[in-house]
């Protein structure tokens, strides 16, 4: 209950800084769905000369993108100041969240929300719902995929603490935070393009499969539903493993004296 007070108050006041760059905000959200439209562009352009990729036509592999830029939109929107761990050493805010009685990570996802993913949000939920209707998906299929994304966020959030541990062991020396951004590079195209080496990776290692190629295939191809039990866990397990590790490293944090 206390945690949920917290979250409505920092809500509440991430809201209003929105409100007061609101002209800033609607620029940043209309240049998000241009960069995506330009993104999705690109790729037709590409199928107009290869008709298939891997077996995968332009609709198939537009779910694939929407999935993967749902999960990572997700990410931006309410995630996104994981990333900034390193000027919260340098200026020692760091030192004031760890002195507080609430949870640090809480208080670092909450202290501020990203002006323009929401662009890229409303981008992949108009196309999940096109892409699924034009696929012939049922209407299930869709809310299965919102739900699973949810889940498939905490991917990129795990993948941003394991760059907040370098910069917690080098007291910001190193910042690796930002490589989320290449990470989801990957996440955007069928796990069978890539070799077998790099599948194995993207699966086992650091399991950027499990964002959306696999829900794809399990979900709209088999319709094998116990994969929504599966691909959550295999989520919250990826990031619960790189939380405790980040803890550790925040334990022996040494403070910059900034």
């Amino acid at each position: 209950m206390r945690y949920l007070k917290l979250f409505s108050c920092y809500l509440r006041t991430n809201l209003k800084s929105l409100v007061i760059y609101d002209i800033d905000f609607y620029f940043a959200i209309i240049g998000m769905i241009t960069q995506n439209l330009l993104n999705i562009i690109a790729l037709r352009f590409m199928f107009n000369v290869v008709p298939k990729i891997k077996g995968f036509n332009f609709t198939e592999l537009l779910l694939t993108y929407t999935l993967a830029t749902l999960a990572f939109a997700i990410f931006r929107c309410f995630f996104i100041n994981t990333l900034n761990i390193t000027d919260y050493i340098h200026n020692g805010e760091l030192d004031q969240i760890l002195a507080k009685p609430v949870n640090p990570l809480f208080q670092l996802i909450n202290a501020r929300v990203d002006d323009d993913a929401w662009g890229d949000l409303l981008v992949a939920l108009v196309l999940l719902i096109g892409v699924d209707i034009r696929l012939h998906n049922p209407w299930y299929i869709t809310l299965m995929f919102l739900f699973i994304a949810i889940f498939t966020s905490l991917i990129f959030l795990g993948i941003a603490l394991l760059g907040n541990i370098a910069a917690l062991f080098s007291n910001g020396l190193a910042d690796l935070a930002e490589t989320v951004f290449d990470f989801f590079e990957f996440s955007k195209y069928p796990l069978a393009i890539y070799s077998n080496v790099l599948k194995i990776f993207l699966v086992w290692v650091i399991p950027l499969g499990w964002v959306a190629s696999i829900p794809q295939e399990a979900i709209a191809v088999k319709h094998e539903w116990f994969w929504l039990l599966i691909i959550p866990a295999v989520c919250l397990g990826f990031f619960l493993a790189i939380y405790q590790i980040w803890r550790l490293f925040l334990t022996k944090y040494q403070s910059t004296g900034s």
